[in-house]
């Protein structure tokens, strides 16, 4: 065996390793064999829906949840959760922009002995107000029958639509891959039968119905829109994608077992990591003297950037130093005001954030959940895209380039765009030539790893010096601390002050949530008492909900932008509904 089939050996084998723990990743701890899901649309616009969805569970749980996802203005009501053969005590969780339907199930009726190994359905009722759009020309109904937010894949749903009448409806199945079948039963009823759909992926039933069929009712969401040929046009636009995106498809899975060579051959000559003498687990105290700012630009993601934790840190940053006093905060919203501390020394990435937040001043105050509901969503991300680059103005890029190579990245990147042109220009030659299918293939090939090639993360062809890798680990480890309770419990912080840092550190490193339980847990058991926790502004703020509010608040915010086309006419996959659920 020569020196070069050995090396394609390697890399394939490299390659394979790589992504055999995706192509066997657990689905989680439940299966689902079958699903039924019935949507009755009353003349008024009501949506009444039963789910009747089977779990095959494996092992000892307390119960299953059901996701619902909520658009503004939406609501359920009238909920009940029936589980033939089993016991059940049901809880209705209002997570803001979604409901939980949380089911302990029970084998006994005393309520004591939980499941384990059992196949349980549960059959889920509920009304949905505010599912159909009543535009000017035509009544929409847009909805997920089958939510994303699954972590197993349904071996066969079957879903029943019943509309007040199904002459002059049109209806479409966003993506159509999984549907066997489709058929109207009676007049009013229609039966789609699906079948392996994947875990996180939805199934959208999208149906356009005469007006005349309803009567006026506050049910619906009146848009005051001519939508019919917009949604014509855009159910058009999503079945020629689709096609465009089978067809890709095919291709890439011929050519795959090349394909795999390309990121092995990456990683082995620019990705390998160095090695280095630090092995530590844990690290107790913040390992380096660097800002969350620059921990978060270097630790987090891709190398240089920042994510909007860097965000979240600094403005606990600024409220650790006095620029912010809390005012009150609460399970359900967070005041802070403005001091008069003296900004002359803060960076400009610093006073952007004030300038910002005191935009939404109201009698000197600023509540978060004023701006959540007064900010424009396009506002905060354009400010947010804006900060960043004024943040990374504050970075030292020598210090950054000392501690990561970038060279295999700025080189594949190179070599990606050389590879689009190329294969560009080939394949316009190749319409006038007579190519062979084989050179076609070879063309196509070219063109995909050259898309691939500028796509990847920079971590991927780009490697950590040995400083830098220390650096990222020990960070890590960091993490691996103050994320892990029984840690915090035996070698907990040192002081009151020293949390309030943790919990800045932690926020860079997107662990807000899971350091701030670990900290709630832990003052519980030890019984600190108030005037303990307002000895650390951050502490008294996180502890009393401020965090959460703020985080809440701007996520909102980011939602609602990435969202902002699910009022009046939705393009696909903007349906209501769906969701998910599992076990706990």
């Amino acid at each position: 065996m020569n020196s070069l089939m050995k090396k394609f050996m390697v890399c394939a084998i490299i390659s394979l390793f790589i992504l055999m723990p995706v192509a066997f990743a657990d689905d989680g701890d439940y299966t689902i064999p079958e699903a039924t899901i019935n949507v009755s649309i009353t003349d008024d616009g009501m949506a009444i829906i039963t789910e009747n969805i089977t779990q095959d569970i494996e092992g000892s749980v307390n119960g299953v949840f059901r996701d619902i996802p909520l658009a503004q203005g939406q609501s359920i009501s009238d909920v009940e959760v029936i589980t033939p053969g089993y016991y059940n005590r049901p809880e209705i969780i209002d997570q803001g922009s979604s409901v939980r339907i949380k089911v302990w199930l029970y084998k006994d009726p005393n309520m004591t002995q939980k499941i384990y190994d059992d196949k349980v359905t549960v059959i889920y009722k509920y009304k949905f107000n505010k599912v159909v759009k009543m535009h000017n020309d035509v009544v929409e109904l847009q909805l997920k029958t089958w939510g994303d937010q699954w972590d197993s894949r349904a071996d066969k749903i079957t879903t029943y639509i019943t509309i007040p009448n199904k002459d002059g409806v049109q209806l479409w199945n966003n993506p159509p891959d999984y549907v066997d079948e489709s058929t109207w039963v009676n007049d009013t009823t229609l039966k789609t039968q699906l079948s392996n759909v994947p875990s996180h992926n939805y199934v959208e039933q999208r149906l356009l119905i005469p007006k005349t069929y309803f009567k006026p009712s506050d049910n619906f969401i009146m848009t005051g829109l001519n939508a019919k040929d917009k949604i014509n046009q855009d159910q058009d636009k999503y079945a020629a994608d689709r096609a465009f995106k089978n067809t890709m498809s095919s291709i890439v899975n011929t050519i795959l077992g090349i394909l795999l060579i390309v990121p092995a051959g990456i990683y082995m000559f620019f990705g390998r990591e160095p090695k280095i003498d630090y092995k530590a687990e844990y690290e107790y105290d913040t390992p380096t003297d660097d800002s969350p700012l620059f921990v978060n630009n270097v630790v987090i993601g891709d190398v240089g950037e920042f994510d909007v934790n860097a965000y979240n840190a600094t403005i606990l940053e600024l409220i650790e130093n006095k620029y912010f006093t809390i005012i009150a905060s609460n399970s359900d919203d967070t005041i802070i005001r403005r001091t008069n501390k003296d900004t002359r020394t803060l960076k400009k990435y610093e006073l952007d954030i004030i300038n910002f937040l005191t935009r939404f001043e109201r009698n000197g105050d600023i509540s978060f959940n004023y701006i959540k509901d007064y900010c424009e969503p396009t506002e905060y991300t354009s400010f947010i895209s804006d900060w960043k680059e004024t943040a990374k103005s504050e970075i030292s890029q020598e210090k950054v380039d000392s501690y990561f190579e970038a060279k295999g990245s700025n080189i594949l990147n190179i070599v990606g765009g050389l590879m689009i042109v190329i294969s560009v220009i080939l394949f316009v030659y190749s319409i006038f030539a007579d190519s062979s299918f084989f050179n076609m293939i070879i063309i196509i090939l070219m063109f995909i790893v050259g898309i691939l090639s500028i796509s990847i993360p920079n971590t991927i062809a780009g490697r950590w010096t040995p400083e830098g890798k220390t650096f990222h680990d020990k960070w890590k480890a960091f993490e691996n601390y103050i994320t892990d309770y029984s840690m915090i419990k035996d070698y907990p912080p040192a002081s009151i002050q020293v949390w309030g840092k943790y919990l800045v550190y932690a926020t860079a490193l997107g662990q807000a949530k899971e350091v701030s339980d670990n900290m709630f847990k832990y003052f519980q058991s030890v019984n600190y008492n108030d005037d303990y926790l307002y000895q650390s502004d951050i502490v008294w703020f996180t502890y009393y909900g401020g965090l959460n509010n703020m985080t809440m608040s701007f996520n909102h915010l980011q939602s609602e932008a990435n969202s902002s086309s699910s009022d009046g006419i939705s393009s696909v996959g903007g349906g209501f509904g769906g969701g998910g659920g599992g076990t706990f």
